[in-house]
């Protein structure tokens, strides 16, 4: 049996409603076939573009540092992984879920580069499902495993920003 097999057949990952990237990638395309449909104006090209471009260098300074800051210290970012520690330093110090950042800040990039307006209405469903799908179960797992030291960094640090 595989490491990751193993993962899958204990209880000891978040048990989590759906992988997050399913949830990023379903509504993006939704989105795109909607716009497709029933197009919704956006803002000129030149500036969706910048938008775009903008979010996706944003989430170069807290994405690619927050999975970096996972792998230093020998736990999986994989969400449907056992966590083996807790991070507080890089952006861990002002979200609970810079991972999650970057994935939506990807996400209203790629859109707003690309002036799929139904992907901007559609960000605050994008965001409540991650919260409740994801996010929830995945503080969940953690108070259980680590309990008095993540209770207190989620008196410190906010879930998202």
């Amino acid at each position: 049996m595989s490491t990751e097999e193993y993962d899958m057949n204990t209880k000891d990952h978040p048990q989590l409603v759906v992988n997050p990237f399913i949830i990023y990638i379903g509504i993006g395309l939704a989105a795109v076939l909607l716009q497709s449909v029933v197009p919704l104006p956006f803002f000129p090209s030149t500036a969706s573009k910048i938008i775009g471009i903008t979010m996706l260098i944003i989430n170069m300074l807290i994405g690619i540092p927050a999975v970096w800051g996972m792998l230093k210290a020998n736990t999986s970012p994989n969400p449907r992984k056992s966590s083996t520690t807790l991070i507080f330093s890089g952006p861990y110090r002002f979200s609970r879920n810079p991972m999650y950042i970057g994935l939506t800040l990807i996400y209203t990039g790629i859109l707003s580069g690309f002036q799929i307006t139904w992907g901007i209405v559609f960000l605050p469903l994008v965001i409540w499902l991650i919260s409740v799908w994801v996010i929830d179960p995945e503080e969940k797992y953690l108070s259980t495993k680590f309990g008095d030291h993540y209770q207190q960094y989620t008196k410190t640090v906010r879930r998202w920003i």
